[in-house]
């Protein structure tokens, strides 16, 4: 794809948008849209943010999108967030933990992430690895206990690095915590948990949601003096996104 201007509208991408998810997912992909995401993502968030808010996510949806470009600019919330940035720590105010469409109404409209809580549809406005970390209540958990599981989860159990730890900046989940507290929390909640990778003190933003307790709050870091990076660094983000239905099929 070639872009002759930093601008939503170079983007070739009306023919885009009635393609299947794994299609869709495809030409993201192809398109190197991650060469973009210094002015894309913010582009982005502003044109969500001139968006009307209606009685429900699914009619917020489908109101805004009565144009194939219009819908193929929705449908890139709902790929993995590495396919349109290449390093999310690099770039974590629109990482993963951070709702792009809610943000664009909390720019321009003063919606906080908050008062959308009881909102009909949300689904439609929110990724769906993120939004199951949202809607998870909040464990009545003791930082102690967070830290020793943190510790047990950033451990190799096996290989070269054996009994060394990950690196928390980097390393976006938790390995080896099935039998703890944690081990039936959504993946994105353990990391909000836990402080790692975007949710990390280093790297979190106040784009984010940071707990699902409270949206548009920043919890006090757990570790206040982490201050140097690990020697040893592993994993981002593979998560695959679902498939979603089309919101103006509906």
């Amino acid at each position: 794809m070639i872009i002759q201007k930093q601008q939503l509208n170079s983007l070739d991408i009306a023919d885009w948008s009635e393609l299947s998810d794994e299609d869709f997912s495809s030409r993201v992909e192809s398109a190197n849209l991650t060469n973009y995401s210094s002015w894309l993502l913010p582009q982005l968030v502003a044109h969500f943010g001139n968006w009307q808010r209606a009685a429900t996510g699914l009619e917020t949806v489908v109101n805004n999108c009565q144009t194939k470009h219009q819908r193929s600019l929705y449908r890139l919330t709902r790929v993995r967030r590495s396919l349109l940035i290449k390093n999310q720590t690099k770039q974590p105010e629109y990482g993963q933990l951070t709702p792009l469409i809610l943000l664009g109404f909390r720019r321009n409209q003063n919606f906080s992430y908050e008062s959308w809580r009881n909102y009909s549809d949300l689904a439609w406005l929110v990724e769906p690895d993120l939004l199951e970390a949202m809607l998870s209540p909040q464990p009545n958990i003791t930082v102690a206990r967070i830290l020793e599981i943190r510790e047990q989860g950033l451990t190799y159990r096996s290989g070269t690095y054996v009994g060394r730890q990950r690196n928390p900046f980097s390393t976006w989940q938790l390995y080896g915590i099935q039998d703890t507290e944690f081990g039936d929390l959504p993946k994105l909640q353990q990391a909000q948990l836990a402080q790692i990778w975007l949710a990390h003190p280093k790297h979190r933003r106040e784009t984010m949601v940071l707990t699902s307790a409270n949206w548009d709050e920043m919890p006090p870091p757990i570790i206040s003096d982490e201050l140097f990076e690990p020697l040893n660094t592993t994993n981002t983000n593979t998560n695959t996104s679902q498939n979603q239905q089309l919101p103006w099929n509906q």
